[in-house]
């Protein structure tokens, strides 16, 4: 039995249905180079320094290996610890912007593993929080590109509250930055404590304490 509705509301309905399929197959393509590109990336990171390896051993620079090796396991923790952060968003982000970001250096610090996800908080705020800190800074660096800049990100657990630390450095000043952190501060939804600290106008400090319901 056919439809009641008019043809032309019926093509307009099943074309918007359609469209809303083909932009949910778009996003998902788009998601999915995003992985090949994250992918090759590290591929071609640890073949790097694969390469450096055999290159010491070949021309028998035994001393430089140690130093090397150490490197390469303190990169490899922190890739664990990042991995582990139990927010798949909030980690395809980070290395996201480490992979693919080349005007800012990201770096995170854990002393050890943190599961946000298994913490007394919204998740989806802290993310969308983190997000927003690490794109204030990445804007500044994509703008001021012909400079350096490096970000650290430091995560610490206590009984009480988990506290993050966000270090930048950068040779062009920032002092603007300031305006568009406490934009940040003010469009947050989370409970916390957030201070922002700076230093000579080339360094910005911000403080972030969540208090934790365990």
């Amino acid at each position: 039995m056919g439809s009641n509705r008019p043809f032309s509301e019926e093509c307009f309905g099943n074309q918007c249905e359609n469209g809303a399929i083909l932009m949910g197959d778009d996003r998902e393509f788009d998601q999915d180079l995003r992985l090949i590109r994250l992918f090759n990336h590290y591929r071609h990171d640890w073949m790097n320094e694969i390469q450096l390896i055999f290159g010491y051993v070949k021309l028998r620079k035994y001393e430089k290996l140690e130093s090397l090796m150490h490197t390469i396991k303190l990169k490899v923790q922190r890739e664990s610890n990042i991995s582990k952060l139990g927010v798949p968003e909030l980690i395809v982000y980070i290395f996201s912007v480490q992979a693919e970001v080349k005007e800012l250096k990201l770096e995170v610090e854990m002393e050890h593993e943190i599961h946000l996800n298994e913490l007394s908080f919204d998740c989806k705020r802290l993310t969308q929080l983190l997000i927003a800190v690490i794109e204030v800074f990445k804007e500044h660096a994509v703008a001021h590109h012909e400079h350096e800049h490096s970000l650290l990100l430091k995560l610490t657990q206590t009984v009480g509250e988990l506290i993050i630390n966000v270090n930048y450095q950068c040779d062009k000043a920032c002092d603007q930055l300031l305006a568009a952190l406490e934009r940040v501060r003010l469009q947050s939804e989370m409970n916390m404590t957030l201070k922002t600290n700076q230093w000579d106008g080339h360094s910005i400090a911000v403080n972030i304490e969540l208090p934790l319901n365990i």
